[in-house]
Order: C-alpha cells, then sequence, then structure tokens
C-alpha cells in the first residue's frame, strides 16, 4: 500500500491539505489503463519527522510525482463510516501505484 497516512500532507499544485483518513481501497475494479485516465492530477505529499516514527530527528518519507484522480466532496455515508467530523470541507481522492489503490480524504481548511 502507499505511504500515507493520518497527519500527513496532501500537496495539489500551490494547495497543502491534511490527511484525515486512509484506507486500502478494496472495491476498485480498475485497470491501471483506466486508471491513469482517471488520475490527471498531480501531487506530492509531505510529512513531519515527529508523524513517521513519534520520535524526533526522523528523517520526513514524501512522495512526489502521484498521479490522483480530481478531488471530489465526500459523501455522508463516507463520513459516518470513518467516523469524520469537523467544521471543514472533506475531499477524496484515489491514488494508484503497483501495490494498488488507496482512498485518501483530506481537509480543505480554506472553506
Amino acid at each position: 500500500m502507499i505511504d500515507i497516512r493520518e497527519g500527513d500532507f496532501l500537496v495539489v499544485g500551490s494547495d497543502s491539505y491534511p490527511v484525515k483518513a486512509v484506507e486500502e481501497w478494496t472495491k476498485a475494479n480498475w485497470n491501471s489503463y483506466a486508471f491513469k485516465h482517471m488520475a490527471t492530477v498531480t501531487a506530492s505529499t509531505t510529512r513531519n519527522p515527529s508523524v513517521a516514527s513519534g520520535k524526533r530527528g526522523t528523517q520526513a518519507e514524501n512522495l512526489t510525482g502521484l498521479s490522483i484522480t480530481p478531488l471530489d466532496p465526500v459523501t455522508q455515508e463516507i463520513r459516518e463510516r470513518l467516523a469524520l467530523e469537523g467544521p471543514h470541507r472533506l475531499l477524496e481522492t484515489f491514488i494508484a501505484d503497483s501495490s494498488g489503490f488507496v482512498h485518501v480524504i483530506i481537509e480543505d481548511l480554506k472553506q
């Protein structure tokens, strides 16, 4: 599974979004060809070293050049299933690599 964790930041263009939840997406029946056509946005991640291991001084693990699906608002069903609450708008995206798909929920702090 792609190494993205709650507490990381997903960077899309000049915007940075805190990651609220990540789950392996086993419901996907997309082949890699179809996913490449849907994943039209490029993103990267940043990780605070303290989030990486709970220890100070640990090297941050940043991912670059990720192809993701466009950011979409999450449904109420997803909010309830993942027990996500908060005053800010939640968005979702899907990311894939050779190991599979992940469903990433981020928080839009600008709203």
